[in-house]
This record gives structure tokens, sequence and C-alpha cells, in this order.
């Protein structure tokens, strides 16, 4: 199974390029420019993250679908955990990396409402990310609550 991570070097390069085509291409899609919820894609790879409240309001967010069949027993992976807004359109938490097992600084910057950075940092100075795009904005209240009591 490939492990799927937001440090590569290389794919920040390659994601930059394919995040402005697909953000040109969903230039109508849903969401505020302050929310991050919702489900995000990963151009690299065909990732998609669902971006959700956890711990008392804090940000979370899970790999919930993959292009390759192969990647499929990683779906329901927290990537980032504990997210608390750290300025304007920004959170910090932590951020796990599943090509080393290790988890990291994390940072989310909203920079528009169809464009999301994701970046892992190491001792606050070494860092690397990725520019993620909207795929959907984030379920209602209402189903929300559905989601969750059923995943229960």
């Amino acid at each position: 199974m490939k492990r799927i991570s937001v440090f590569d070097p290389f794919a920040r390069i390659l994601a930059g390029a394919a995040a402005l085509a697909l953000v040109t291409a969903s230039a109508g899609a849903v969401g505020g420019a302050n929310d991050p919820h919702g489900v995000w894609l990963r151009p690299d790879g065909g990732e998609q993250f669902s971006f959700y409240d956890c711990d008392g309001g804090l940000l979370c967010a899970k790999l919930v679908s993959v292009a390759k069949e192969e990647d499929a027993k990683a779906v329901g992976t927290v990537i980032l955990r504990g997210a608390a807004k750290s300025g304007p359109n920004e959170w910090k938490g932590k951020l796990y990396n599943a090509q080393d097992g290790k988890t990291y600084e994390g940072y989310v910057i909203l920079r528009s409402a169809n464009e999301l950075r994701l970046k892992g940092c190491l001792w606050g100075i070494l860092c690397s990310g990725e520019t993620w795009t909207r795929v959907a904005a984030a379920p209602s209240a209402k189903a929300h609550g559905r989601e969750e009591a059923a995943a229960q």
C-alpha cells in the first residue's frame, strides 16, 4: 500500500500546478472564506479529506476517499487533530504523516473559499506542505449530527 504524505517536497511543486487548474475549474464551489469545514482534494494522489469539528470545537481532518483501491485500508485515518484557531483563516494542531508514522506541528491556512494550504513543521522551522482544493462544503449541523451518531 502506498503511504500518503503531505511532506513530499516534489509533490509540493506538482500540487501547486494541479491546484491552480482545479481551483479554476471549481470556482463555483460552495463554502465560506473563513470555513475550512468540508471535503478537500489532495491533488497529488487524488485522496479526499474531510475537515470537521472535534474535541470541543477544534478542527480535525480524516481521509474519506482514495483514488486507488489498494489504498482503501487508509480510509478513516485521522491526519489532523485538535487544531485551534491561531489567526485569521489559520489553525494550528497535530498533523500525522503516514509516510513516516510521526506527528508534527501542523498548520491549516485557508487562502480562499476553495483553496486550503496544509503545512507540517519540524521544530517550528523546517516546514513542507501542499495546497488542496475544496470538493464539497461541510454538511449542515443536522446532517453532521446524524453522521456522528452513525459512526458510533
